[in-house]
């Protein structure tokens, strides 16, 4: 009786995964034995001037670990045979990226990585015991990995201010160099006008692009994040298959400057001068932070609660209130806002516990005019920048600082 092998779906149903004549496959239910002319696994005597010779054993193939056509990607991917001889195998996946591996006599053994999800199609050449040569053409897949390092990228869309950044966030953290930089050999930035950027890490879950200066207005930014092939070192999480883009612009170039000692703010569009307002920052107890911000949340108004900066709200420096035309320019609390109660003082004195206070028509006229990545640069400050605030984690770097930290956070 004579057997014959049909592609994939007998792969399948016999759970074998490479077999051609003169080989026998085992998946890890089964086996299928042909020898190397094609005829039964039964050895059959045939005669001869010195008598009967033997039929050479069926060569028997084996794929360890498999179910199927799948195979764990944790383990090397080994494929062996008995009562044969191997003497090539080429794996490759879909891409032709070919998978590295130790060949002996009767067995080869992958050295690299399988990455889960794939297929890699093996080509293997093998001799029976009687120097008969066939040729293996079969595929198996890497089985799915259970953990996905995923991306969000934003900004998603719209217009932005000229220092606005590009922020991608993970759902694992990145810790170690090695696997931040296969991350970063993963993420592309494009932008028309092009621009050399570098990236930086603000924490192990988050990583920012920016170039040596502020955005030009009027350009386009294009981001993809594609992690298929990232592996996170010690750990069971590979980066999704599905890759994850976004675009935004830039618009006019709006930068406001404030001056904690002069008392002012000035803002410029495009370099010239639209606008002085009279500001009050913050008192010394509570100083605003020096440096370069950027404009993170616009609201019309905002609840202010001395509790989240750590001021009980009942002791004499607390507060809890609405006030409106807020722009936020740090995660820590600070805010361009309307303060009703401070207009006596403004362009005078610092009284406030760190934000920078206006009136109400110079409050809504910053807000009107303002967008999201909008500068406003603190000068004079009694204190620094935070560079572990998101609001002054982008610019308060020199270009060197910020490209020779890239793998840092």
């Amino acid at each position: 009786m004579s057997h014959s092998l049909r592609s994939d779906s007998g792969l399948a149903k016999l759970a074998v995964v490479l077999g051609v004549s003169g080989l026998v496959l085992l998946g890890g239910t089964g086996a299928v034995l042909l020898n190397a002319s094609g005829g039964s696994g039964e050895s059959v005597a045939t005669g001869g001037a010195d008598g009967p010779t033997p039929t050479p054993a069926p060569v028997v193939a084996v794929v360890a670990g498999s179910t199927g056509s799948t195979v764990p990607w944790q383990r090397p991917l080994t494929f062996s045979v008995t009562h044969g001889t191997l003497t090539s195998v080429l794996a490759a996946d879909a891409d032709g990226t070919t998978l590295t591996g130790t060949l002996t006599p009767t067995s080869w053994t992958s050295t690299g990585t399988l990455i889960p999800g794939h297929a890699y199609a093996l080509h293997a050449n093998v001799r029976n015991s009687a120097g008969k040569a066939s040729a293996l053409d079969r595929r198996v897949t890497a089985a799915a990995a259970t953990s996905l390092l995923k991306a969000t990228v934003s900004p998603d869309g719209g217009t932005f201010g000229i220092g606005q950044a590009v922020i991608v966030r993970f759902n694992h953290s990145v810790g170690d160099r090695t696997s931040r930089q296969a991350v970063l050999d993963h993420l592309k930035v494009t932008s028309t006008p092009q621009v050399r950027g570098a990236w930086h890490w603000y924490n192990s879950f988050e990583v920012h692009y920016r170039g040596p200066a502020y955005w030009t207005p009027g350009t386009t930014i294009k981001v993809t994040a594609a992690l298929a092939g990232v592996h996170l070192p010690g750990t069971e999480t590979w980066g999704a298959t599905d890759a994850v883009s976004s675009q935004y612009s830039i618009g006019d170039a709006l930068v406001a400057t404030v001056d904690v000692t002069a008392h002012i703010m000035t803002v410029r569009r495009g370099g010239s001068l639209v606008r002085t307002v009279k500001v009050s920052t913050g008192r010394d107890k509570y100083p605003t932070k020096g440096g370069v911000h950027v404009v993170l949340v616009r609201e019309q108004k905002h609840l202010y609660d001395s509790a989240t900066v750590g001021i009980p709200t009942a002791s004499p420096d607390g507060y809890y209130e609405y006030l409106p035309w807020s722009v936020r320019i740090s995660n820590g609390g600070a805010f361009v806002h309307a303060n009703p109660a401070t207009t006596r003082v403004q362009g005078v004195a610092n009284v406030s516990h760190g934000c920078v206070n206006t009136s109400i028509v110079d409050a809504k006229w910053f807000y009107d005019n303002s967008k999201l990545g909008d500068i406003v640069n603190v000068i004079h400050a009694a204190v620094p920048a935070n560079k572990g605030d998101e609001g002054m984690a982008d610019w308060n770097y020199t270009w060197a600082q910020w490209t020779s930290g890239n793998l840092n956070g």
